[in-house]
């Protein structure tokens, strides 16, 4: 069985990159060599530190050692020799330079705390005892999240005092009740409070420093010694972030053992066995991820954020591939929390149907969103349900399904042509045309919100959603296919709307280090659209990874899709590290990119060119963060990303082991497909509906040889299990050691059927 304490990645390299520490109510953004240097562009300078969302705690803490006897050494523990990152906690080791001592710094954030702890872990490696004085700086920055000042919150001058009862510091911001406490799990010598008091790091913001000192400690040759600090806040009451500092100096042992027991149940879900055992630390080490980007604020609600440490907040858009990777991972209540939340925040903001694309941590939404995010939404909003059996979280989401949809093909869809027009995706700067995705994902809406009708006894409205849903789909199979490319086009627009964007095109390719022939390709498509009719609509081709998008829902035909897919595999599209977000630039990759042609890859039953591109993912694993993967592949933009798991998880859940539950209706379908090379795969205690609806699957494949083998176990019986099996004509095919008759289905696939489901064994043996 998997414990966390098997989990652990290091560095001794390129220790001034990034690390968190998280929790979902706060989390410590520092680098890896144990400093807090500034950083950040969406509050500039001001990303890092420790986090308490909507507010900022600090800027980072600093610890100085000296040894008495030594009047000229003093130092500050800011250069790291290793980083361990642990699933819940992290420790930089420290060597000091003129000094027998060796320091850990150990920190964790326990679960719904308002606060953090840090442990220093002085040893004495000498032959003589060592007698210590400890100096503390905490750097306090009490200040707003991003996009605070569109709400009318503006950042105040911050204040702090000794409290010498409580053997703390006290900060707070002068216009706000915001508050923060730090201190030790001892009395202090000395402190104090200033404002132009810094030791390593001088930090931007209008903060104001507090020096904790401890004397009389003394460590003898071999033997340890132990210092624990607290860090707590509020951003409601002084009285609060006391509470919290008290509870973690009274508890926080509890704290972290209830932490371990919840990362080892996470750990115990969903447990796949596969040959690459790479991969298969990689696939373990997202479930821990996805928990890092948890942000729950009581007054907005719970949900998973975009990446760390630019994107903490909450995305429409990135949500709608992120939570489709943790369904199989059995995180159901996070996923309908975080859609919930959604609905709230458009509800709030918008009132017609439109899902939001970015929501600040204070509930103030920068982008009411683009086009796209509304039908993704609706199609996250049914797979979800397919996977919990919730439909009374389906039944609440139905009218804003309903308004969407409305929406999209009214207001967005001004020349009535079933495409809506507007962003998609790819945010580039006048790329606001009728656009491929928007329309692939409007077409998926409309099918789901057909079911959904029927589900909510609405006969008509099914019917006139389902007849549109296969209008747009014929639409974008003939009018945005491209013969001669073997491609979908990613835009319909005519000359003359295109034409108007083109020089922005053109220039963000020069700044963006697009090759000279991606370049001349724009340059002749605007030469060409001088004498084509301006207001002739065409589809055209910009070659972002976007045209994929018909193929990962599977609405493109098969030989469509395999000549898509062939030439978006070479490397026209493809670079060392993932697909391109633009065939034309060829510069940067990204796992959202590469994630979506693995889906497509492997919607199509192309498993081994699937798993080369969840590979090329799972490559750039500890690039830069130990224990994670980085947003722009292979080591740059957010340092962890949630919509990773999409390109991680889901190829392997719902193609390679083929585990597509109807969790509502008590159904399964098992369809395995797996790459050539593998010959055994299992995975276990995967969550299956919630609720009435609740069970839990065990799976183990194993292929080769005279026959093939296939065993599932359910925990609850009674579900209908359909098995796709890979037989030939003459195969015998037994379930539990009896033959079976032999079913197809539509597709012409051998299908099994097991009305009344437990536990069972299905051979083909070979002919």
């Amino acid at each position: 069985m998997l414990k966390t304490t098997d989990f652990v990645e290091s560095t001794v390299e390129k220790l001034d990159n990034q690390y968190i520490c998280a929790g979902n109510r706060v989390y410590m953004v520092g680098t890896q060599n144990g400093s807090f240097p500034d950083f950040g562009h969406h509050i500039a300078d001001e990303m890092g530190g420790i986090w308490n969302h909507p507010i900022k705690l600090m800027d980072g803490f600093w610890l100085q050692v000296e040894e008495v006897d030594k009047p000229s050494f003093g130092e500050w523990l800011n250069d790291a020799k290793v980083f361990h990152n642990f699933p819940y906690y992290n420790e930089h080791h420290f060597s000091l330079k003129e000094s027998s001592l060796a320091v850990v710094r150990k920190q964790f954030v326990p679960d719904d705390t308002e606060g953090l702890v840090v442990t220093y872990t002085l040893t004495n490696t000498g032959k003589e005892t060592a007698d210590i004085r400890l100096t503390f700086l905490g750097r306090i920055d009490l200040l707003p999240v991003w996009f605070a000042d569109e709400v009318g919150v503006v950042d105040g001058v911050d204040d702090a005092e000794t409290d010498q009862t409580r053997g703390a510091i006290i900060g707070k911001d002068r216009d706000h009740p915001w508050f923060v406490v730090f201190g030790a799990d001892r009395a202090y010598g000395s402190a104090r409070v200033e404002r132009e008091l810094f030791g390593l790091e001088r930090t931007a913001g209008k903060g104001i420093t507090g020096e904790l000192v401890y004397d009389g400690i003394t460590i003898k040759p071999g033997e340890s010694e132990t210092i624990r600090f607290f860090i707590a806040g509020s951003y409601n009451s002084r009285e609060a972030a006391l509470e919290t500092y008290e509870q973690m100096k009274r508890d926080h042992q509890a704290m972290f053992e209830t932490k371990r027991l919840r990362y080892e149940d996470m750990l115990s879900r969903t447990v796949i066995n596969i040959p690459d055992k790479e991969l298969e630390k990689v696939f373990n080490w997202v479930k821990f991820n996805n928990d890092w980007l948890v942000r729950h604020v009581p007054e907005i609600g719970n949900g998973l954020g975009a990446g760390q440490p630019e994107y903490p907040w909450w995305f429409g858009c990135d949500n709608s591939y992120a939570l489709l990777g943790l369904l199989p991972l059995g995180d159901f209540g996070l996923v309908q929390d975080t859609l919930e939340l959604l609905r709230n925040e458009s509800e709030k903001e918008n009132g017609n149907g439109r899902i939001v694309h970015e929501i600040s941590t204070i509930g103030a939404v920068s982008n009411k969103g683009n086009t796209q995010e509304t039908p993704h939404f609706i199609k996250c909003l049914w797979d979800t349900f397919l996977w919990t059996g919730d439909l009374g979280a389906l039944k609440a989401m139905y009218p804003i399904v309903k308004q969407g949809i409305d929406w999209l093909l009214t207001e967005k869809d001004t020349d009535g042509d079933l495409l809506p027009e507007g962003y998609g995706i790819i945010e580039i700067e006048g790329l606001n045309l009728e656009l491929i995705d928007t329309a692939v994902y409007t077409c998926e809406a409309l099918k789901v919100a057909g079911w959904m009708a029927e589900l909510f006894g609405e006969p008509e409205k099914a019917k006139s959603y389902n007849e549109t849903h296969l209008k747009l789909k014929d639409k974008i199979n003939r009018d945005l296919w491209l013969e001669d490319e073997g491609l979908y086009a990613e835009a319909m627009g005519t000359p003359g709307n295109i034409l108007k964007r083109l020089d922005l095109y053109i220039e963000r390719a020069r700044t963006h280090g697009a090759e000279p022939a991606g370049i001349a390709t724009l340059e002749k498509m605007k030469l060409d659209m001088l004498s084509m009719n301006p207001d002739e609509e065409k589809p055209w081709l910009f070659k972002n990874w976007v045209i994929n998008t018909p193929m990962e829902v599977g609405i493109a035909s098969k030989e469509q899709a395999v000549r898509a897919l062939t030439r978006m595999a070479t490397d026209e599209f493809t670079g060392p590290w993932g697909t391109y977000l633009s065939g034309l630039y060829r510069t940067q990759m990204m796992t959202i990119s590469t994630g979506v042609q693995a889906v497509a890859e492997s919607r199509y039953d192309r498993i081994d060119e699937s798993l080369r591109m969840v590979k090329l993912i799972a490559s750039t694993f500890n690039k830069r963060l130990p224990g994670s993967i980085s947003e722009m592949s292979p080591d740059y933009g957010c340092f962890v990303q949630a919509w990773t798991a999409y390109g991680i998880v889901y190829p392997l859940m719902a193609h390679m082991f083929g585990i597509n539950p109807r969790a509502y209706w008590k159904q399964l379908t098992l369809r395995p497909r797996i790459p050539k090379d593998w010959t055994e795969i299992s995975v276990n205690r995967v969550q299956l509906g919630n609720g009435s609806a609740s069970n839990e699957l065990d799976f183990e494949l194993k292929l080769g040889g005279a026959e093939d083998v296939y065993r599932f176990t359910l925990a609850q019986p009674g579900w209908q299990v359909e098995v796709n099996v890979v037989s030939g004509e003459n195969d015998d095919v037994l379930l539990d050691g009896q033959p079976v008759q032999k079913e197809l289905n539509a597709a012409g696939e051998r299908i099994v059927t097991i009305t009344n489901a437990s536990k069972h064994e299905i051979r083909v043996v070979r002919r």
